[in-house]
């Protein structure tokens, strides 16, 4: 081994011949107790949440300690004043370091820029701390249920690669296992509590140590609230804008229909591109797909009232006045007909003609006036109904996502 600078003077030549001495292929203790390694993380940043990929960037500064006893020196030098001695990033090519490794990884881990990352230090007692800043992309597995009011749970788990339980074991530090930097601003998300687990892992190969910290990350909802929820509630309060209308203004009522209609399948579009395809409901899409309906409802609304008004046409026009004359038989009434003993005149009208045609008059009168009023009486009622059905519908919704 060559020899390196070495920060700290007292203690240097024994650490140094123990150095020489040093077997690094094999662990502490070894045929011995298993090495507890006792981890503690510093999260400087968290960054680059994607819904798309399921993964996020988390730089952090992971701290492990454990024990050597083929490092102590202070048995040989009782006299040490300085607490620990500090070693180069270089010295890792001579000490035995656990071989950790993190299990939802997607890429390896590299020390950010050409900094120095790496701190080491090895106490009198044969304790070293070893640190080390890393840029980690890790995998999240993502529940998309309640989009966008969801509260995602991203972790990162740390396991020995090669070390079975029998010879070493990874513990979280106590009392403060994580740290984090209260700077950390996220664009979509509020960082918010986190938890650490401590587990075991069973493969083919035996059961391995691990450690686990989980965080929570809840989502800022209010851009969807103005870029897709707003726009969707005036869109249906626009399509009920047909309800006030004249049932015979069929262009009127027929563009606005399509062009609400329009509008509310464009903006599910939009909010299908903000998560990956999935195969199951979201909460934006339970909504956007009611608004969708409710505009639709009112283009039905309309085919009713339409259809409804339109019967009118059966007693107007020359087509309804033949169909009156044929069906006299079922409109007339008993009839008074005046008979006189004056002479016959060919230019007078008989006068049970003139009855029976003010007669068909008016009860064709009454049938238009039934169909006009029907179709009046619907667009009155949808005015009532659409909106307090879409009022028991927002207040249903909003209460089970968001209160």
């Amino acid at each position: 081994m060559e020899n390196r600078p070495i920060q700290n003077k007292t203690g240097t030549f024994a650490l140094y011949d123990l150095l020489t001495k040093y077997d690094k292929r094999f662990r502490p203790n070894f045929r011995g107790s298993n090495v507890r390694v006792i981890v503690q993380m510093y999260v400087n940043g968290l960054s680059s949440i994607s819904d798309s990929e399921m993964d996020y960037k988390l730089i952090f500064f992971l701290r492990q300690r454990w024990n050597d006893p083929r490092l102590r020196y202070g048995n040989f030098e009782p006299e040490v004043t300085q607490p620990f001695v500090t070693l180069d990033e270089s010295a890792l090519a001579d000490l035995w370091v656990p071989d950790v490794f993190f299990e939802n990884g997607k890429g390896a881990a590299y020390p950010e820029g050409k900094e120095h990352t790496t701190l080491i230090r090895i106490y009198p007692s044969g304790d070293i701390l070893f640190t080390r800043k890393l840029s980690f992309l890790l995998s999240c597995p993502m529940n998309f249920q309640t989009f966008p009011f969801d509260t995602q749970r991203c972790g990162i788990q740390m396991e020995s690669y090669g070390y079975t339980t029998d010879d070493l074991s990874l513990e979280w530090a106590e009392p403060e296992p994580l740290e984090i930097n209260s700077n950390i601003r996220l664009p979509e998300y509020d960082l918010g509590d986190w938890k650490s687990f401590q587990c075991d892992v069973k493969y083919l190969t035996g059961t391995f140590s691990c450690v686990k910290a989980t965080f929570i990350l809840s989502r800022r909802f209010e851009h969807y609230i103005l870029q897709a929820f707003l726009p969707c509630i005036f869109l249906v309060i626009l399509s009920w804008m047909s309800f006030w209308i004249s049932p015979d203004s069929v262009p009127a009522r027929v563009a606005l229909g399509i062009t609400t209609m329009l509008a509310s399948i464009t903006l599910s579009s939009y909010s299908n591109g903000a998560t990956p395809r999935l195969s199951y409901t979201r909460a934006i899409d339970i909504y956007m797909l009611t608004c969708a309906v409710f505009v639709f409802s009112t283009v039905v609304e309309f085919a009713l009232v339409h259809y409804v008004f339109r019967r009118r046409s059966r007693f107007t026009g020359p087509l309804g006045r033949l169909l009156r004359y044929d069906n006299k038989a079922a409109l007339a009434v008993p009839q008074l007909v005046k008979i006189t003993m004056k002479e016959p005149n060919h230019n007078d009208v008989p006068e049970w003609s003139v009855a029976q045609e003010r007669h068909d008059k008016m009860a064709a009168d009454d049938v238009i006036s039934i169909h006009v009023n029907l179709a009046s009486k619907m667009d009155v009622v949808s005015r009532i109904l659409f909106p307090t059905l879409f009022l028991v519908f927002n207040i249903a919704f909003w209460c089970k996502y968001v209160m």
